[in-house]
């Protein structure tokens, strides 16, 4: 970056900076209090970003209102959790019934746990049969366990930038600190969306790998969908080489009623579920084939897996409530306005001549800038321009937009085609703000992708 250019992102930092603060000052004050307590302030990496983060009041539908009483249209939903948005009656009086009924952690069971998990089974063709967690990371975790028993094997192969929650075997980078090479040396890494990759490494480990784990979407890599029938082919594949396919669905579970497994039309043998299967809660599942399910049988004794609040009967309350209102109609009409904000952010760069992208499939959606098409974590992390995409998120918040940082929009239940219309003229406002800025500090950015 030329000298013009640092000086040019220091201004434009700082202005938008500067606005976001004198919005935002019983958030910045409740952030610093907050440094006394947490790590900087912080409990939940993925919702903190700089100068600090909005911290929340309430929300109501498809609304959020911070400390200081600014609203904004809520596109992060939690990461894709909040399907129905904020509120949603039907959950709420599931939750205050079980409340009155005193029946929120037992040491036995209640009957809406069997209704959640039949609710799953009829949704998605590939389960047999479920298990709760508590979140995502540990229905993971029991999900390759499972893998590792079944075959006898302990390598486990997933893809570049892929999330699937904190179990150390799949953590990205494999090489962070704190995570054991012993147990790093049974992960191997391969590229999303490389037919050929894949089909290399199954076969050079030909008899070590126990799983293959996929995201159905790549998530926090920033909305990634599989392209040219790369989930059919690891279907193939693995079932080529007796290799268990774990589908992760914990955020692509909403783009269809039977999950993208039903649009991609394949069976894995195990897939994890979390975000909107509980109705706003903490819990998450994993199930599938019978004979892999069965290894978790009190029946069988091979694996153990308890968890003081799993399948806890508010979570199983929320969930069924959650469940029964996530119909076949309501999905199209979630996928048909995200198609809208894509199509209409796409327009705003065409114009702008900025290049910028927006991956996603249905109801999600993320922007990305950069001349290198998105098609896998590499092109997502090493040709993205994270430090524009700092800069239209805080833009967006100052216009009443609350994203993730990583320019994340999500579709809720409440919204309609106004709020997406609403939107798009919001990314065009922050996009023209920022234009000249991008044109003295950027200029390879402009044009069009």
């Amino acid at each position: 970056m030329t000298d013009s250019g640092t000086r040019a992102l220091e201004e434009i930092t700082t202005k938008i900076e500067k606005e976001y603060r004198s919005r935002t000052p019983r958030s910045e004050a409740i952030a610093a209090e907050a440094r006394k307590y947490l790590p900087g302030g912080d409990t939940r990496r993925s919702i903190f970003y700089f100068p600090y983060p909005v911290w929340i009041d309430h929300a109501d539908g498809c609304h959020v209102y911070d400390e200081d009483g600014n609203d904004y249209v809520d596109f992060h939903n939690c990461y894709t959790t909040m399907i129905l948005g904020h509120g949603n009656p039907e959950v709420k009086d599931a939750i205050k019934e079980q409340l009155d009924q005193g029946t929120l952690a037992l040491g036995s069971f209640k009957k809406n746990v069997v209704e959640w998990a039949q609710i799953l089974c009829e949704r998605v063709e590939s389960l047999d049969q479920v298990r709760f967690t508590c979140t995502g990371s540990e229905a993971v975790m029991m999900a390759i366990r499972a893998a590792r028993a079944w075959t006898g094997r302990d390598k486990v192969v997933v893809e570049y930038a892929g999330y699937h929650g904190a179990y150390d075997a799949v953590v990205f980078p494999p090489d962070s600190r704190g995570l054991p090479k012993s147990l790093m040396g049974d992960t191997i890494i391969v590229p999303y969306n490389d037919k050929e990759a894949l089909a290399r490494t199954l076969q050079e480990h030909k008899g070590e790998v126990a799983a293959v784990v996929l995201e159905g979407l790549m998530g926090a890599a920033g909305m990634i969908p599989p392209k040219e029938d790369y989930l059919r082919y690891a279907r193939q594949v693995t079932t080529e080489h007796d290799v268990v396919f774990l589908l992760d669905e914990i955020i692509s579970f909403r783009l269809d009623y039977g999950g993208l497994q039903r649009i991609e039309n394949i069976k894995p043998d195990l897939t994890t579920f979390g975000k909107i299967m509980a109705g706003g809660t903490a819990m998450a599942a994993f199930g599938g084939r019978h004979e892999l399910m069965q290894l978790y049988s009190p029946d069988s004794q091979v694996l153990h897996h308890a968890g003081t609040l799993n399948a806890n009967p508010l979570s199983a309350a929320a969930g069924v409530a959650m469940m029964r209102q996530i119909t076949p109609e309501l999905i199209a009409r979630l996928n048909g306005l995200g198609d809208a904000l894509r199509d209409g952010i796409r327009e705003v760069f065409q114009k702008a001549e900025i290049k910028g992208q927006v991956t996603g499939m249905g109801s999600l959606s993320n922007v990305h800038f950069g001349a290198v098409p998105v098609v896998d974590g590499y092109t997502a992390r090493d040709t993205t321009n994270k430090q524009l995409l700092h800069l239209l998120h805080l833009s967006l918040i100052n216009r009443g937009i609350l994203t993730p940082e990583r320019a994340m929009f999500c579709i809720s239940a409440p919204m309609s085609a106004r709020d997406i219309s609403n939107a798009v003229q919001v990314v065009e406002d922050a996009v023209y703000e920022l234009k000249p800025y991008v044109e003295r500090i950027w200029p390879e950015l402009m044009g069009t992708v």
